[in-house]
């Protein structure tokens, strides 16, 4: 009480002598104003976009256009600006209330800019940065001055006029970018980021940087890095100069994965901050991964934008939660799917659906079921922000710019509604908020094991070696062959008369290319499910004759194996179903005995169980194939045999 009454008298003259000081009072900040422009808020563990006082996920539709700017040879094109006297703020209209009818609220990706500009529907936009060039080159060469001015000019052309726009969400800064090398996905184990950077010149700044990559990598120790890579060069300073570098080893990805993650830091860096210059508003959605990329890449994109954007389709319409979980607790960002669909054989607009996502079911119906179960899971899911339906009218069925053909619409080529799958979507759509809400919360802890780039293989038997070669196929075997026949892949094989060599014509097109795969030859001991033991074995030696220069690789399936989104892959014995690819070898001459080492082999990304033991299973192999990528002139094959040893 004593030291109570000793402080007050003291106050007024503490206050006048803060006056005579010159402070002064700080007055109660106001209540800060809700921001008219969209954001992302994490609130009880589960993600929105917020506007205002509005939280909402973006549920879209890309390419909500009037008309298909295609020019099929033959067939109908969706095409309605006629209706609306070319009236295109008059069919925007139309077509946002439309999209509200059926519970949409965002207009996605290479959307008509009149329903951007011109209505008051949520939306977002795609920019390309990075010149295409050849082989699409938009991730060459980042380090470069011209790159970053060229990133400058796009942006002021392209994002600073929308600066102001309240109902746009935010820009995507590309779609689908090469990761890997040649796409967004692995294709050729040749060719990578790191093998096009060390393409360019030696004045190049990519060139130059991936040389003091790699010199550092190995600590300048040229005869470590030519273990793994083949080149011309004896050092490091004539890797400078060299353009052509090769993987000799599996251990060479390693490199390529480390070097993809430098190149994605720097193109995330300078695309945000040329973004931030010309628009401090809005939202960096990122860069709509073909599904995924290597986890260097993802987390740099996670550093940069404010989401991460997705491609994921699947098929069965099983979501998959543990997959997209995985980059949303990596990359510490929500996740927006900016591309999913299916395909129905059963249309009205005379799709056939050859080219495109292979996301193809028999019948409207089945359309609707998928998306269902889809998005009920994703909807459910706490680091969801939002999912654009690829797309809004079908594609001509006489094949658009780049020959896709499909059923994806919500609409036929005639503007008619598919209303069974309408009617689905109308009701799932109008209660994502709801289902948002009740889903697990919040985004699972990362685990590593899901997105892992590079994993150690193991051959399992080796302990008891082979005694004697296994002929595992010959021309005697069955086989199937498939191919990516909308591009002109084809592949003919006819054995000929006793021990003859199976004779193999391919035409690999101007695709993915083509393959044949071949059953086990029926004079070797078959179990319960037609796979067969060749435990011990350590390597496969592939017999043929074929002129020199062409591009071939091989590939294992274990018992069990089955497609990506298999319910389960019940292999026999310790078999898991995984499946296994060798990077390609090159046909030499006065050569028939090409060797693929097994523990040199990898995880097929496109087939087989993606959550397997990572071990060669010998006791329970189903099949193998040999594959021949696109681009290749047209040739014939003399198999003689497929051997493992």
């Amino acid at each position: 009480m004593i030291g109570r009454i000793a402080v007050f008298p003291l106050l007024p003259v503490l206050f006048v002598g803060m006056m005579m000081a010159g402070c002064r009072l700080i007055p109660r900040p106001a209540p800060e104003k809700p921001s008219r422009y969209v954001r992302v808020e994490q609130i009880d563990g589960r993600w929105w976009f917020v506007r205002g006082e509005e939280k909402f996920l973006a549920l879209g539709v890309n390419v909500v256009s009037p008309h298909d700017g295609s020019k099929p040879k033959s067939g109908p094109v969706y095409d309605v600006l006629e209706r609306y006297n070319n009236d295109r703020a008059a069919w925007a209209a139309d077509a946002a209330a439309r999209l509200r009818d059926w519970n949409f609220n965002t207009a996605g990706g290479w959307s008509e800019p009149a329903i951007y500009d011109r209505t008051d529907l949520y939306h977002t936009r795609v920019v390309y940065l990075g010149a295409w060039g050849q082989h699409d080159s938009r991730l060459i060469d980042v380090f470069s001055p011209a790159y970053s001015n060229a990133i400058e000019k796009t942006a002021a052309e392209e994002i600073a006029p929308h600066a102001t726009n309240e109902y746009l969400i935010g820009y995507f800064l590309n779609n689908e970018l090469p990761w890997y090398g040649e796409k967004g996905w692995p294709t050729s184990g040749d060719v990578s980021l790191l093998t096009r950077y060390m393409r360019l010149p030696e004045s190049g700044m990519g060139k130059q940087r991936a040389v003091e990559f790699l010199q550092e990598r190995y600590a300048d120790r040229f005869e470590a890095f030519a273990e793994n890579w083949e080149t011309p060069a004896k050092n490091f300073a004539e890797l400078a100069r060299q353009r052509r570098m090769k993987p000799l080893k599996r251990e060479a990805q390693k490199d390529a994965i480390a070097w993809a993650g430098i190149v994605a830091e720097q193109y995330f860096r300078i695309c945000h901050a040329a973004m931030r210059r010309h628009d401090p508003n809005h939202l960096f959605l990122g860069v709509r991964f073909a599904d995924r990329a290597y986890e260097p890449v993802l987390a740099a994109c996670g550093r940069y934008a404010d989401v991460v954007s997705v491609n994921h389709y699947r098929k069965t319409g099983l979501f998959d939660a543990r997959h997209i979980g995985a980059i949303a607790a990596l990359t510490g960002k929500p996740v927006m799917i900016t591309e999913y669909s299916w395909r129905a054989m059963e249309n009205s607009s005379g799709c056939r659906n050859t080219i495109g996502a292979d996301v193809t079911v028999q019948t409207q119906q089945d359309r609707a079921d998928r998306f269902r179960t889809y998005m009920t899971n994703a909807l459910a899911q706490p680091y969801i922000v939002g999912c654009d339906w690829f797309m809004y009218h079908d594609q001509p069925p006489g094949g658009r710019f780049d020959g896709e053909d499909s059923n994806y619409g919500l609409l036929d080529v005639r503007d008619t509604p598919y209303f069974v799958l309408l009617s689905t979507i109308t009701e799932i759509n109008g209660r994502a908020a709801e289902i948002h809400l009740q889903g697990p919360a919040p985004t699972p802890a990362y685990d590593p094991n899901v997105l892992a780039d590079y994993r150690e293989v193991t051959v399992s038997g080796g302990e008891t070696p082979l005694q004697e070669p296994v002929v595992f196929a010959d021309a005697s075997s069955a086989f199937h062959v498939w191919g990516d026949t909308p591009k002109g892949a084809s592949i003919k094989a006819v054995s000929g008369p006793g021990e003859s060599p199976l004779k193999i014509a391919v035409e690999t097109g101007r695709g993915w290319g083509c393959g044949i795969t071949f059953k086990p030859v029926s004079s070797l001991p078959a179990q319960p499910d037609g796979s067969v033991s060749v435990s011990g074995a350590s390597r496969v030696i592939v017999e043929l004759k074929a002129k020199p220069g062409i591009k071939v690789s091989l590939g294992i399936q274990e018992s069990g194996h089955g497609p990506l989104d298999a319910q389960a892959y019940g292999g026999y014995g310790s078999a898991d179903g995984e499946s296994y690819v060798h990077r390609e070898l090159t046909v030499e001459a006065d050569r028939e005995s090409y060797v693929f080492t097994l523990d040199q082999m990898e995880p097929a990304p496109s087939y087989g169980n993606q959550r397997g033991n990572y071990a060669i299973n010998t006791d329970a192999i189903a099949q193998c194939h040999l594959f021949f990528a696109g681009g290749q002139n047209d040739f014939t094959v003399e198999l003689l045999s497929i051997k493992f040893d």
